[in-house]
């Protein structure tokens, strides 16, 4: 066998043991196996897995000796699972669904038993094995995992990569600073929607990683931009770059300390970087978040929150927490022109964050229209296509150079 996330079995050999520990589960991504079970000093054959398939998650899941062993019956290539990995996947699961998982496993193990014997089908599968791999939990969760390790290894392969999308100020036209938003260049999928990875990434953990490695790149990006940005194109605060957290990035009690140290190693000023978080992440952990924000603000960075009036929209919270910035959902914006209880809404938003003292930033900004609308309601900043898309960061360096605003009436 070679490597770690990802294992080659050759044909015989033995993948998973009957009676021992599980120490992991397995992801059959090439090549077949047996499953066999040892009667009368004898290994019987009762099925067999192909790619695609899971294998060894019940020992994982309920923690009893394996019930089969496994044989590779040509050569396989397989993503490993580790204890490791999947107790931390469980351990943060509601605690209604571990013991529904728990329930699933015994009737299932029982199923097994009872179906051990029975005769195969043509295709060489038990009633109960053809019947888990047509399901479409099954199927989900392989995808999962999929993604989760080719996750990982694009991490480490440097295939993420940060676009950045300008925000601009309404009154003078001119740039106020960029979001950096993360994608993933897949070599045989070409590129990947956040959409995609970022929700895998949270359930799994490995946000937290990706996270630091975006603040790392966006210093880096925001340093560069500084440096050839013209004057006459940018506004009379600094340019920023708005980086994006999970409420996971708080859990671990060093948030602070790794902003403060990223941002020195980088020697990046730290009104450069705001800091973004959805509202309903936020009051996920609202105690860790609030203490680790406020740290944040006395160092120098600024505080927004993304995606406005999608969540909680809880005025309390925007006494509770250090915000610096409300950032309307895109969706408020997009109805303004046909729904006039939206534009209404916009309106008592940006009154409210002013009362306040908060700035607000419009998202998905696609006419002329939306921008005078916005502006005219008093909204300092806006971001969406109409300015310009999304770019990576040769592009954003050009832009800063050469960018021709649009007028706004």
């Amino acid at each position: 066998m070679t490597g770690s996330a990802k294992k080659i079995f050759e044909k015989g050999d033995i993948l998973i043991r009957e009676g021992e520990h599980g120490d992991s589960a397995y992801v059959l991504e090439s090549g077949s196996v047996e499953i066999l079970i040892q009667r009368d000093g004898a290994l019987i054959q009762i099925g067999t897995r192909g790619p695609g398939s899971i294998i060894g998650e019940m020992a994982m899941i309920d923690d009893r000796p394996r019930t089969a062993t496994i044989r590779a019956l040509e050569d396989c290539q397989v993503m490993e699972i580790t204890r490791d990995e999947f107790s931390r996947r469980v351990d943060s699961a509601d605690p209604i669904l571990k013991m529904v998982m728990r329930v699933i496993m015994t009737r299932y193990r029982d199923m097994i038993s009872r179906s051990q014997f029975m005769k195969r089908r043509g295709d060489g599968a038990t009633t109960a094995e053809s019947a888990e791999n047509s399901n479409e939990l099954h199927e989900l969760a392989v995808k999962t995992i999929k993604i989760h390790h080719e996750l990982k290894s694009a991490l480490l392969k440097n295939e993420l990569v940060l676009f950045y999308q300008p925000i601009i100020s309404l009154q003078d036209m001119k740039i106020a600073g960029f979001e950096a938003l993360m994608r993933w260049r897949h070599p045989e999928k070409g590129l990947i929607s956040p959409g995609v990875f970022i929700p895998v990434a949270e359930e799994s953990g490995l946000i937290t990683e990706l996270s630091s490695w975006a603040l790392g790149a966006s210093c880096d990006a925001i340093n560069s931009i500084h440096k050839v940005a013209n004057p006459a194109l940018t506004g009379a605060h600094p340019l920023f770059v708005s980086v994006n957290f999970s409420v996971k990035d708080f859990s671990n009690g060093s948030f602070f300390d790794q902003i403060k140290s990223t941002l020195r190693d980088k020697e990046t000023d730290p009104s450069h970087i705001h800091l973004e978080i959805t509202e309903s992440l936020l009051m996920q952990a609202p105690g860790a978040a609030k203490d680790a924000l406020e740290k944040c603000r006395q160092f120098g960075t600024s505080v927004s929150i993304d995606d406005f009036g999608t969540g909680y929209s809880s005025l309390s919270y925007l006494h509770y927490f250090p915000i610096d910035t409300l950032k309307i959902d895109q969706s408020f914006i997009r109805s303004m022109s046909r729904d006039p209880s939206s534009k209404v809404l916009v309106k008592s938003i940006i009154g409210l964050a002013h009362n306040m003292g908060i700035k607000v930033i419009a998202e998905g900004i696609e006419t002329q229209q939306e921008a005078i609308s916005l502006k005219e309601l008093g909204c300092e900043e806006c971001q969406g296509y109409w300015f310009a898309k999304p770019m990576p960061l040769e592009d954003t360096l050009k832009f800063v150079k050469n960018w021709t605003p649009p007028k706004v009436a």
